[in-house]
């Protein structure tokens, strides 16, 4: 009489183990790949902001003869009827009286940090002559960041101690020098 055996059909501890550290490992690299373009993406927002807000601050200038002033928090003091009154990141910039012949517009809302917990920073050189304008950027690799000294700028872009390491200035404004550590 013949014995038939039984043959299972089926994979290994082994195999199954190689196959668990492929897919780990395979995530781990897609998860650092999009953390990287997502710092990349938010980098891009914050330069774009930046020029547009730099136009603006062009426009104020042509038609006010200066730039407007900053406050002690880094945000542009050039809203209201005088043009004094501080203009928070996410409002307009400008004055809006009501009616079109008296309102004046520069930018419909001053753009936010797309980062929590971060902000754009504007001060004035000069006697309102010059600005610059900061911000913070995430990616370590981006040739815009100062690539000697501490990388950074002595502003504060954010909440304990994040220092700014992006800035763009008027025509007439020199580049400040890098914090000292």
């Amino acid at each position: 009489m013949k014995t038939i055996q039984k043959q299972y059909q089926g994979f290994t501890l082994i195999e199954l183990l190689v196959v668990i550290v492929i897919i780990g490992v395979l995530t781990t690299i897609g998860t650092f790949a999009f953390m990287s373009s997502s710092r990349k993406s938010r980098d891009s927002k914050r330069k774009e902001d930046i020029s547009q807000i730099t136009k603006a601050l062009e426009l104020y200038q042509n038609d006010r003869r200066a730039y407007p002033s900053q406050t002690q928090t880094g945000t542009i003091a050039g809203c209201g009827a005088t043009y004094t009154t501080e203009c928070p990141w996410g409002t307009l910039f400008g004055y809006s009286s009501g009616t079109p012949a008296t309102s004046v517009t520069y930018m419909m809302k001053l753009p936010k940090d797309p980062t929590d917990g971060q902000f754009y920073y504007f001060e004035t050189t000069g006697l309102y002559k010059g600005y610059r304008l900061y911000a913070r950027l995430e990616n370590p690799e981006d040739l815009s960041i100062p690539q000697t000294g501490s990388k950074d700028y002595n502003v504060l872009c954010g909440g304990a101690g994040v220092f700014c390491n992006y800035v763009v200035t008027s025509q007439n404004v020199a580049e400040p020098s890098v914090r000292v550590p």
